[in-house]
């Protein structure tokens, strides 16, 4: 959608500050910046929607968990079915940890990068196997 625009309007003048042996690579050479810049943006967008959706079904998945255990152990006496405190509190962990997942950029603090770098190499690895298809 970009691309043509861009052709129309762009290239004549980055032809016009190219040398004369240099004007025809400057339709390619934007268009390869064009692809790979909204490939970019595709995959932080759907990292953001996976995150976000992570985080909403983790934080669901512990608040229901750490209810029914604090029933079991007869600290609270909260029913997950009938009341909406397992999707406050899971809404709330959510926003938490997508909160730190965004300040992060995605990466992990010291420790747990270290501990975690055969997964994260192989999280590279799958990325650049899905990108190069």
């Amino acid at each position: 959608m970009i691309e043509t625009p861009a052709n129309k309007y762009l290239v004549p003048l980055i032809e016009n500050a190219l040398p004369e042996e240099y004007k025809k690579w400057a339709q390619p050479t934007l268009g390869a910046v064009i692809q790979s810049t909204s490939l970019s943006l595709a995959w932080t967008l759907q990292r953001v929607i996976s995150a976000v959706h992570s985080a909403m079904r983790g934080g669901l998945m512990c608040s229901r968990n750490l209810l029914e255990y604090l029933s079991r152990q007869k600290i609270l006496h909260i029913d997950a079915d009938k009341s909406y405190w397992d999707e406050v509190v899971g809404y709330l962990l959510a926003a938490l940890g997508l909160y730190f997942q965004l300040s992060r950029g995605f990466s992990l603090p010291f420790p747990l990068n270290l501990l975690l770098l055969p997964v994260t190499v192989a999280e590279y690895f799958l990325i650049w196997i899905v990108g190069a298809k």
